[in-house]
């Protein structure tokens, strides 16, 4: 009988005829039939709702992260806007968690995949799991993280995006074409797991809802600071991986929290620090600065640009940081040697080289991470997880680009942001001409009188 009652529940069948539910000393009244159903059979109860002050969004509160990740969790507010609250620091984050499963009949076997989506990320597994049918039961079972490539369907737009562990930045392209399309939108997910072998997933409408009122309501708006672009004295030659890398890496940081981890680098005299968005994506916007010495500091975001995936950090306090060179007057050519910096899967003070393979505007699918007005420097140095946010620099040290992604699915696939877009879309202004300057507008060190 137990056992009738709790399938009954857990996969939304009504109650076989002379079997009542039992009754707990909970509120099982708020949410769908289905978490009402789970509750009754046992489950925890769907919290109620309050009103978010900072955004006036309906929202369920809770105090820490659920386990959303596995089948039939009667706790998991599923396709409402969660207010997540972070037992370190007290930051929170609004987060939609979805799920889309079939259940065989005959053997009461799962299979399913849950995601989870806020501002900036989306999280995602597929599952399967044992259960009870009209005939046989079933045990066991397992979760898996999404594949590295996953695409984004929604109104008459695709996106590809590029992952790790069931991880992805969202492209504000994506929110900007889901707000736009509104509630009513159809939004889909594809897992590419190569030509052949691809599977789609249906976004429920209750989630689509949800993700429209988060994206129209929560997303802020930042201030740019104010930057001050200066001329660097850079050697008018090459001088080798070695003596670059030696007078790069103090300015170059680890970027750390409970969150996430990337890296950055030092661009400008007050210390402010240049990395990628998606390394900041998060409830907390304080992080730890970890340099090559070895210094721990600590620097807060102060400012995020979502169309180009930059933002910028500002140290609290510590150690003064030289500004890198910036090359902020011209784009790099192919065929140009090129060494990337930064701390691949938080190996702190990675050097990697190798050249520029193509200077190029997003296409093919390559609009998921950068918008199509970006030059994007394609280059056969490492970029890995962890690599994000760090330098790419040509022979002399100067800094042509941001690291952003490196593509799996393809070999020495990498690629960067251009300084010279990012700087213009900043707004910062060019010190004008300078005499004796290279092509990037830094002063060689032997014409420099």
């Amino acid at each position: 009988m137990v056992r009738a009652i709790a399938f009954a529940a857990i996969f939304g069948f009504p109650l076989p005829a002379g079997l009542v539910a039992p009754v707990f000393a909970k509120d099982c009244s708020y949410g769908s039939s289905m978490e009402k159903q789970l509750c009754e059979a046992g489950g925890e109860a769907t919290p109620k709702p309050a009103t978010d002050t900072s955004s006036g969004l309906e929202v369920i509160e809770l105090k820490t992260d659920l386990d959303w990740k596995t089948a039939n969790k009667a706790n998991v507010p599923w396709s409402k806007i969660v207010k997540i609250k972070s037992d370190l620091d007290g930051s929170f984050e609004l987060a939609v968690f979805d799920r889309d499963f079939y259940v065989d009949i005959n053997t009461g076997a799962q299979r399913g995949a849950a995601t989870k989506w806020t501002i900036d990320i989306l999280r995602g597994v597929t599952y399967t799991q044992g259960g009870c049918g009209l005939w046989v039961c079933t045990a066991g079972g397992d979760v898996n993280d999404l594949p590295e490539v996953v695409e984004l369907f929604a109104g008459d737009n695709s996106f590809r995006i590029y992952g790790d562990d069931g991880e992805y930045a969202l492209p504000q392209a994506f929110i900007d074409q889901l707000v736009k399309a509104g509630p009513t939108a159809k939004l889909n997910l594809k897992l590419v797991k190569g030509k052949s072998n691809s599977s789609v997933i249906p976004i429920g409408s209750g989630t689509v809802k949800s993700l429209v009122q988060l994206f129209s309501k929560t997303i802020p708006t930042w201030k740019t600071p104010l930057i001050t672009l200066k001329p660097r004295e850079v050697p008018s030659s090459d001088p080798g991986v070695e003596v670059i890398a030696r007078a790069s890496l103090p300015s170059v940081v680890m970027l750390k929290n409970d969150r996430a981890q990337g890296s950055g680098f030092v661009f400008d005299d007050q210390g402010l620090i240049l990395t990628n968005r998606h390394v900041t994506a998060g409830g907390s916007k304080e992080f730890q600065v970890v340099l090559d010495s070895g210094f721990k500091g600590k620097a807060e975001v102060v400012y995020i640009d979502r169309k180009l995936d930059v933002a910028i950090l500002r140290p609290s306090s510590g150690a003064k940081i030289k500004a890198l060179p910036l090359c902020y007057a011209s784009y790099p050519m192919p065929g140009q040697n090129v060494i990337a910096l930064g701390s691949p899967l938080g190996l702190a003070g990675t050097v990697t080289k190798g050249i520029v393979s193509a200077v190029r505007r997003p296409s093919n699918g390559m609009e998921g991470f950068a918008p199509s007005y970006v030059t994007l420097i394609q280059t056969d140095a490492s970029i890995s997880p962890g690599n994000s946010g760090g330098p790419l620099l040509n022979s002399t040290g100067e800094v042509i680009g941001i690291n952003t992604m490196g593509q799996r699915d393809g070999q020495n696939l990498n690629f960067a942001i251009s300084i010279v877009d990012v700087l213009k879309g900043l707004e910062v202004r060019s010190p004008g001409l300078i005499k004796g300057a290279n092509a990037c507008g830094n002063t060689n060190q032997a014409t420099k009188k």
